[in-house]
């Protein structure tokens, strides 16, 4: 009976051991295959809608690397490299095995100029991201005149009646407005010439553009100063004779 048993604890023995060096051959296997040229990175595709960066601007900025294995791809530091770029608002990266990388980008666009008290330009986007400096701003979009402007990705404070009302500038507008300048009493526009508009404050500046609209189209403008819109059904004209 102990013969019996002795060779059944060495049975035991031997499968114990059979099974331990399978476990150990088959992760072997497995890292190596991680390590394999069959688990490369063979593709970097770059998706999303095109903005200011290119893909291959992007792709600089992921620094992935062909060749290298999946597994050596810190997803979160390329996130990271990516989203350093102001211009970027946000990224995903996904492996997609066995040997593809794809980088779904969403770029920030310009929404308005800005210029600051000592005459600093930038763009901004529509959530007062300084996207990076300019010398000359682009004639497509509204001019804001801020306090200060800080570095590239940083967000410039107490700027949203402005932006609300550069969203609401249409084209025909755009000609007549130099800047916006946020007042204590809201927004006001100074326009060509040297005139004024009030816009006051709102959720958003639409009845109050199509009021100014109004008021540059049909009113005689010689001799005004300012053009009070904040109550859009009701605009005030404020004429200097000394002007004329």
């Amino acid at each position: 009976m102990s013969g019996d048993r002795a060779t059944g604890e060495g049975r035991r023995g031997l499968w114990w051991a059979w099974t331990l060096l399978v476990v150990v051959v088959v992760g072997a296997g497995g890292f190596a295959a991680t390590r394999s040229g069959l688990l490369d990175v063979d593709r970097v595709e770059v998706v999303g809608v095109a903005g200011h960066l290119s893909s291959a601007q992007i792709l600089d900025l992921a620094a992935i690397r062909l060749g290298e294995p999946m597994v050596n791809v810190d997803t979160d530091a390329v996130d990271r490299r990516i989203t350093s770029e102001p211009w970027i608002e946000a990224v995903e990266v996904v492996r997609e095995w066995p040997g593809s990388i794809r980088m779904s980008v969403l770029q920030r666009t310009a929404a308005v100029n800005a210029v600051d008290l000592v005459g600093r330009r930038a763009l901004l986007d529509g959530g007062g991201t300084v996207l990076g400096a300019v010398v000359a701003p682009d004639t497509d979009l509204t001019t804001v005149r801020v306090d200060t402007l800080g570095q590239p990705g940083t967000v410039v404070p107490g700027v949203d009646l402005l932006l609300r009302a550069a969203a609401d500038v249409t084209p025909d507008l755009g000609n007549w407005i130099e800047a916006l300048v946020a007042t204590g009493d809201g927004v006001r526009a100074e326009l060509v010439g040297g005139v004024d508009a009030e816009l006051g404050v709102g959720e958003d500046y639409r009845d109050e553009m199509r009021s100014l609209a109004t008021v540059l189209t049909w009113v005689v403008l010689e001799c005004l100063v300012t053009i009070d819109v904040s109550i859009h059904h009701n605009p005030v004209l404020v004429r200097d004779e000394a002007r004329c």
